[in-house]
């Protein structure tokens, strides 16, 4: 099913063409204006005294520096978004050391922090503007539908290691918290538009001031094409999508403030996938569609009663569908959530919170994907306490506390969530930093009530000489317990005008994890175990094989997260991080179980340079290499995304970008749930547009 109608091939080969004519053209320009270096200040905004005094609200739910934080925190700036020339909120995330960001298919993605990833990783909890992004059915984030706006992103706020003392369960390795403008921070008119080879992308936005509030409304249009197979073959794994939202601020009288945001979206996408079925050939490779729709809306009030004491209510309505070929599912989902910070003793700062989460969803599914009982509520209820102590005259801070959670999934009344974080400043914008934390991630509603066919082999198989077909299940368990995690973490930053530095160490004990336990063959539809009645196979129309989930495993995981940057003139910033990562084997309890560790990269690189050519010109090269992904057999790749961007006035730019430059066609990741064929990512390029009116 399509939307919309969208532009024809000859369309695209131009937008192709002029793309690479672009790159050509501006490259000439930078050669002609290598010489006016001495004028401009475009990377102002690229100053490190700026970035210090970089305010975050992630950490402790309050405005405070980034450079006193006692965490691993890393923002995403407005000018990191407009010159990274990025296209969506993972390839975003590539920017930050520690996160491990890999591209599945057209559409699908695998983003985590720290480990585990996967397409549903499910130790990562994102956020926009206070609404969770996170699904509890499979645990993770449908990134083919989390679109927006990005140019009016303010910034995206990402902490590595547990945030569950704030945030509750699932947010285990990280944060990610996408932060929007606020609407006086995004007037007038915005017209933006991108194509290439891959497809094109339009964005209409307009903003306005009615005496003490400010709104802007936003409507957005994407076509994304697919990639290829292993063997070159154009694949079907596009992206259709059509949104429209909009933002209303008042920042009123008496130290108050109101926001109300709301958005609606409607689209598909295309899926190259492993069809399994009981008749020849078992297993075959199709191209499929899911259709998906969506919409929410968002209320925040908040007043100042004093210079120490802040109220603040936040609650949103969430509702979505996914009709995909396998399985559908209807989501509605209200959040109410609200916090009190005062001071009650001199150098303490007490924050408090409640939040409570109410979410039904109904599921239909299919021979592959079934999800029993069709329907399904989520209750969540959670309130936390958190003490902020100055000491050493406010050189050092101590932050205690914890959440406590009770949620109808887990196998806890009571989920308790400590930490204990210190920071201390050791003169000329240095900090050094500890915390220990404990998180938990509550299982599922695939692992409790789930049932896919991970595989279906041929009859008269050599190793499994049967007369009908062998249907390998994976079982869900209602006795599932919550996954926990102790980290110890370690770092230090220092900063000043033209250098900044900052390295993260962490140890992530963790506990009964997913894991995957063999059971006894049966003969079906009869459920007879082979074993005891061989004779069974005669009537049966498939042997399953079960695989049940548990909860057994456990492993350690430790690693270290690099940035530097350094602003080498006034025109010219270059910035590095390196991550490495590793984990042990772990135990699986006994021998009759299978581990289930998603797979990262033990090492990560990253460079970028970002140069001012003359008073219109900007030149961007991001360098990223990847390590392989042992488990999934994946060789490591090396990439080059560059930007030419030309700004003949202040509210005019046209940029050229080509990313996975010098990559090739490549693997970078593959769907755990093993129903998705292997789909290789190309290199792209493609103009950009920007227009302020």
């Amino acid at each position: 099913m399509t939307y919309y109608s969208f532009p024809t091939n000859w369309c695209r080969e131009t937008l192709s063409t002029l793309a690479v004519a672009a790159l050509i053209i501006l490259a000439c320009l930078q050669a002609a204006g290598a010489n006016d270096s001495n004028s401009g200040d475009n990377l102002a905004d690229f100053s490190l005294e700026e970035l210090m005094s970089i305010e975050i609200t992630t950490l402790s739910r309050k405005a405070e520096n980034l450079g006193s934080a006692p965490a691993a925190v890393h923002v995403i700036s407005q000018s990191d978004i407009r010159r990274s020339g990025a296209r969506s909120i993972p390839e975003l995330l590539r920017l930050v050391p520690g996160m491990q960001v890999a591209q599945i298919d057209g559409n699908k993605w695998a983003v985590t922090a720290r480990g585990a990833n996967g397409r549903f990783a499910n130790k990562l909890l994102v956020l926009m503007d206070g609404r969770t992004l996170y699904n509890p059915l499979l645990s993770g984030v449908y990134w083919d539908v989390q679109d927006t706006d990005i140019a009016a992103i303010e910034r995206i706020e990402v902490i590595r290691g547990p945030g569950a003392t704030m945030w509750g369960s699932n947010a285990v390795n990280g944060i990610v918290n996408i932060i929007t403008k606020h609407s006086a921070d995004a007037q007038g008119g915005h017209l933006g538009v991108l194509g290439g080879q891959s497809g094109y992308e339009g964005v209409l936005r307009y903003g306005s001031k009615v005496g003490d509030s400010a709104f802007r409304v936003y409507g957005k249009i994407l076509d994304r094409d697919g990639n290829v197979n292993l063997v070159g073959e154009d694949t079907e794994d596009y992206s259709e999508m059509a949104r429209v939202g909009g933002r209303f601020d008042w920042d009123g009288h008496d130290n108050q403030d109101f926001t109300f945001s709301a958005e609606a979206y409607t689209g598909e996408s295309g899926e190259y996938r492993i069809s399994r079925s009981l008749i020849p050939p078992y297993e075959m490779i199709l191209d499929t569609v899911s259709e998906m729709s969506g919409a929410f809306a968002l209320a925040r009030w908040s007043r100042n009663f004093a210079s120490d004491s802040t109220l603040q209510i936040n609650a949103y309505y969430d509702a979505h569908k996914r009709d995909g070929v396998t399985y559908t599912e209807d989501r509605k989902t209200f959040d109410l959530d609200i916090q009190y910070g005062f001071s009650p003793w001199q150098n303490h700062s007490l924050m408090w919170g409640l939040n409570s989460r109410f979410s039904r969803n109904k599921t239909s599914g299919t021979f592959e994907i079934q999800i029993i009982p069709a329907e399904n509520e989520l209750r969540l209820f959670s309130g936390f306490i958190q003490d902020e102590i100055s000491l050493l005259d406010g050189n050092a801070r101590l932050m205690i506390g914890s959440k406590f959670e009770n949620n109808n999934l887990g196998d806890k009344t009571v989920e308790v969530e400590p930490s204990v974080r210190f920071s201390i400043g050791l003169g000329g914008n240095k900090t050094a930093w500890a915390a220990v934390s404990s998180a938990v991630r509550m299982p599922s509603r695939g692992e409790q009530n789930g049932r896919i066919v991970s595989a279906v082999l041929p009859p008269g198989q050599p190793q499994l000489p049967l007369p009908v077909p062998t249907v390998v299940v994976v079982n869900g368990n209602l006795n599932m317990k919550s996954e926990e995690v102790t980290a110890y973490e370690i770092g230090y930053r220092m900063r000043d005008a033209a250098f900044q530095f900052d390295v993260a160490a962490f140890y992530n004990q963790f506990s009964d994890l997913r894991s995957l336990q063999q059971g006894a063959p049966t003969c079906q539809p009869s459920g007879v175990l082979v074993q005891l009645d061989p004779t069974c196979l005669a009537t049966a129309t498939f042997v399953e094989a079960p695989l049940f989930v548990g909860s057994n495993t456990s492993y350690d995981a430790m690693g270290v997260e690099l940035s530097v940057a350094k602003h080498f003139s006034e025109r010219w910033r270059l910035h590095g991080t390196y991550t490495y990562f590793h984990t042990t084997d772990g135990s699986a309890g006994n021998g009759q179980e299978l581990a289930v560790i998603e797979d990262s990269p033990d090492h990560q690189l990253s460079i970028r340079s970002s140069m001012d050519i003359g008073e219109s010109l900007e030149l961007d090269l991001w360098l990223r290499w990847i390590d392989e992904l042992e488990s999934q057999q994946i060789d490591a790749y090396a990439a080059l995304d560059l930007r030419f961007a030309w700004s003949p006035g202040p509210a005019l730019s046209v940029a050229a970008v080509g990313r996975n430059l010098f990559a090739g066609e490549h693997l970078e990741f593959m769907s755990e749930l093993v129903d998705l064929a292997p789909v290789q990512i190309e290199p792209e390029a493609y103009i950009e547009l920007r227009w302020n009116f």
